[in-house]
């Protein structure tokens, strides 16, 4: 597993791959709404996927939530507690 700075460096790049506005954020892109920065629904299905493959993860249908890819602290907690499981 990375370090804790290169993990949030790593799910900050995959993140702004998929959400154009991401880039543009001024304050904490960690804390940045992704819906708000441009992150559309299959952006979304797409960041899920990179995500599984990144992390040799598989993300259960009942984390595909809106709460769970608010922003990269929800999804790095996600992620965090799939690879614990």
């Amino acid at each position: 597993m990375l370090d804790k700075t290169s993990f949030t460096s790593r799910l900050l790049e995959l993140a702004r791959a998929s959400t154009p506005g991401l880039t543009e954020v001024k304050d904490d892109p960690v804390a940045a709404d992704l819906r708000e920065a441009g992150l559309t629904s299959i952006a979304a299905v797409r960041l899920m996927l990179e995500i599984e493959a990144a992390f040799d993860i598989a993300i259960p249908d009942g984390d595909l939530t809106p709460e769970n890819f608010a922003n990269v602290a929800s999804i790095e907690r996600l992620v965090l507690r799939l690879k614990a499981a």
